[in-house]
Parts: C-alpha cells; sequence; structure tokens
C-alpha cells in the first residue's frame, strides 16, 4: 500500500461545537503520520486550546494525560518534511505543526485563521491537513478574550500548564474552550475516487432513465393508444414526484391511454359551448326587435 495515498477524517467534538479535519499525508507525510497517531490515542483529548489569536492562529497540544508512554511518545521530536509551493501561502484553515527551530515537531499544532501572510515561513511549518468548510465557523468562534500569550497578551503560558496541568487552564483562563473527544477514520485516495466514481456513475443512470422515459411519454402523448399499462392517478391530480419514473409527464396525459375517450369528451364539450353561445346570440338579436317593435308602436 502506498501510504502516500492515505488520509484521514478526525472529527473533534470541542465545547465551540464539532470541529473536523481533514488530513493528507501527501502534504506532510511525518507530520500526518505523527499527528494522527496522538489523535487517534486520545492524546488532544481534554485538551484547552490554549492560544487564540483571532485573524492570526489557533494553538493547541499540551495533553493532560496520564500515560507516559504516550507522554514519551509526544516529546520525540520528528524529521522536518519538505515544502511544497503549492500549499503557500497558507489559507484559512490549513493546520500544522508549531516548532522552535529545524526539526523541533513534536505535539503542538495550530490552526491557521484567515490568510496569515507569516504562516509556513520557518521550515518546520508544512501543512498537513485543513479544517472541513463546514466546521470552520466553529473554529473561528473558539475563545479568544484572553489574547496572545506573553508578552504579547494576557493568554497562558506554556511553562504552567505542563507543571500544573488542567488546573492552571481551570482556575486562570476558566472561558478557554478545549477538546472533548477525537475519532479518526483512514482511507486511501482509492476508496476517496470509488466513492467519486460511484456518484459520478449514479448520476449518470439517473440522466439516461429521465431522458429515455421522457422520450417514451412524448411518444405516448403523440399515440393515445400506446400507454404503457400502468395506473395513472385520479383525472384532477398532477403529482410532482420525481422519483417515480416519468411522474409528472405522465399524471399531465390525463389518462390520454384510455382509448380516445378523452378526444371524444374534448369535441363533446366544444359542440355544446357553441351550441350555448349561438342560443344566447339568438336570445339577444330576437330580445331587441321586440323592443324596437314595441317602441315604434308607441311612436305611431
Amino acid at each position: 500500500m502506498d501510504q502516500q495515498e492515505q488520509h484521514a477524517l478526525v472529527d473533534c467534538t470541542t465545547t465551540a461545537g464539532p470541529i473536523s479535519l481533514h488530513l493528507h499525508r501527501s502534504w506532510s507525510p511525518s507530520g500526518y503520520d505523527r499527528a494522527t497517531t496522538l489523535f487517534e490515542r486520545g492524546y488532544y483529548d481534554h485538551s484547552h486550546f490554549f492560544r487564540v489569536v483571532p485573524h492570526f492562529l489557533v494553538q493547541f497540544g499540551i495533553s493532560y494525560t496520564s500515560n507516559a508512554e504516550l507522554k514519551q511518545l509526544a516529546d520525540t521530536t520528528i524529521p522536518d518534511d519538505p515544502k511544497r509551493n503549492d500549499l503557500m501561502p497558507f489559507r484559512e484553515g490549513m493546520v500544522s505543526f508549531a516548532g522552535s527551530g529545524p526539526n523541533s515537531r513534536t505535539s503542538q499544532l495550530f490552526i491557521a485563521y484567515d490568510h496569515a501572510g507569516g504562516l509556513g515561513n520557518s521550515p518546520w511549518e508544512t501543512p498537513f491537513g485543513e479544517v472541513t468548510p463546514e466546521t470552520m465557523e466553529n473554529a473561528r468562534k473558539l475563545y479568544s478574550g484572553y489574547g496572545d500569550m506573553p508578552p504579547w497578551g494576557k493568554g497562558p503560558e506554556q511553562g504552567p500548564i505542563r507543571n500544573r496541568g488542567e488546573s492552571y487552564i481551570t482556575e486562570n483562563f476558566p472561558l478557554l474552550d478545549k477538546f472533548v473527544t477525537c475519532t479518526v477514520k483512514r482511507m486511501e485516495d482509492s476508496l476517496l475516487s470509488s466513492s467519486s466514481a460511484e456518484e459520478e456513475e449514479l448520476e449518470e443512470v439517473e440522466d439516461e432513465n429521465a431522458e429515455s422515459t421522457e422520450e417514451e411519454i412524448n411518444n405516448e402523448v403523440d399515440d393515445p393508444a400506446a400507454g404503457s399499462g400502468e395506473d395513472l392517478p385520479p383525472d384532477n391530480e398532477i403529482s410532482h414526484h420525481r422519483g417515480t419514473r416519468g411522474g409528472i409527464l405522465k399524471t399531465l396525459k390525463l389518462r390520454k391511454n384510455s382509448s380516445g375517450d378523452m378526444n371524444i369528451l374534448v369535441v363533446f364539450g366544444q359542440i355544446s359551448f357553441l351550441f350555448v353561445v349561438t342560443g344566447a346570440i339568438l336570445y339577444q338579436c330576437t330580445s331587441r326587435r321586440r323592443r324596437r317593435s314595441k317602441h315604434d308602436e308607441k311612436r305611431v
């Protein structure tokens, strides 16, 4: 299996609402492998978004886990991945590792806000995924009232988070949002392509059925005696159910299949209408003549 074709969908519940990440191994292989493993093992569960700076970034990744082996894994550095020019500059929602120098990536991640021009300039800042468009609004809603970390703002410092854990945040920065849990679903490009191909094939079949149905119904309308034999709704019912094959066109036929009965009724109705109109005209003419005769008699 070619790992370069791997993807992962990370669905997280947070105190600001659901946030989902679509991770791409081909963007940053080492970063993808580390982040996906940490998400799968629950490393980020219940941790806080401790640095939230509007129009810049949101940073997280200092865990409260008591699992010593998992902590050791998270503290182990990984090598930088090659830069990809097609992913620069950073777009809003891109996810990357934070770092402090070459080959310094461990567990801290950030999500880019807006189109922050300064992100991606460092060699360790290579995106490995992005927030899904449907959940980006929740990422924007993460509480940012404390500002950046010192000395640029009054937000929490990383040292006390590591030393004191969650109590440092809850006592001093109670409004900060945090993760609840995350689940990971790994997949390959072949699975994604297969799903897309199935959808396209289904659309093609539906289009072919629609064209076939329309042609069939048009032929039946031209020849009322060539009905399909299927039951039709009552004469006055006009249905708009696209799920029924040829539903709209069939109901508009109004039982034209029934051996020309509709044509006979239409002709009979037209003849009756002519009789009524002719009778009305004759009645009006006769009434006018009678009124004139009476008028002439009075004048004489």
